[in-house]
């Protein structure tokens, strides 16, 4: 009987420990995310792109739960045109089978949704127009809505497939956030805790 009872327990235990969470999100310990930024310390290491307009993306004191995010607004006084660009580093996939993301976002005000690209041949710098690169538009990721209460509430992304961006030619992969705002609306995006994750 003591041997049956011993059995029970740790096999709760184990079940427990599978289940338990990386960070905040929902992803087990079995798959934690090889790249992570919470954009605390003003991302030095991601490229800042601004197409249109003179508002650019920014170090913001609104991260989730504490802490910074990227914030990007086209509001200055009044709503502006705007196209900008947040580029990741770059992410050596070629070792997965498999490759995803998540992050979370918050948003106030009306205006465009933010957009996410991924490119394996975008430089690391510079235009992310320039000739010859390419950009893949992803879908499927759940942005966050306005809200009153609280206003700026975070949204989970769900973990976002990226097919077609691991293994062989995927030496450089690149993650992109684009904002657009128009003269009659712009919206407050706030970007965190973006994580990357590799599957074989």
């Amino acid at each position: 009987m003591k041997n049956i009872l011993n059995t029970i327990f740790l096999s709760a235990c184990l079940a427990v420990a599978m289940v338990g969470c990386d960070d905040d999100t929902d992803i087990p310990y079995i798959d934690k995310p090889f790249f992570k930024e919470s954009f605390d310390d003003n991302f030095p290491t991601w490229v800042t792109f601004s197409e249109v307009g003179a508002q650019v993306w920014e170090s913001a004191p609104y991260g989730n739960p504490d802490g910074f995010c990227a914030k990007m607004t086209g509001f200055a006084s009044t709503s502006n045109a705007n196209v900008d660009w947040l580029i990741s580093p770059a992410q050596d996939l070629t070792k997965f089978q498999k490759a995803s993301f998540a992050f979370e976002s918050a948003v106030n005000f009306s205006g465009p949704d933010i957009e996410i690209y991924i490119s394996k041949n975008y430089s690391g710098a510079g235009d992310p127009n320039a000739a010859g690169v390419e950009w893949k538009k992803v879908n499927g990721a759940k942005l966050a809505v306005p809200t009153t209460n609280p206003s700026y509430q975070y949204f989970f992304s769900g973990i976002v497939d990226a097919p077609g961006f691991a293994g062989t030619g995927c030496e450089a992969v690149y993650f992109a956030f684009k904002y657009t705002s128009t003269t009659s609306q712009s919206a407050t995006w706030e970007i965190d805790n973006f994580k990357v994750y590799g599957t074989n």
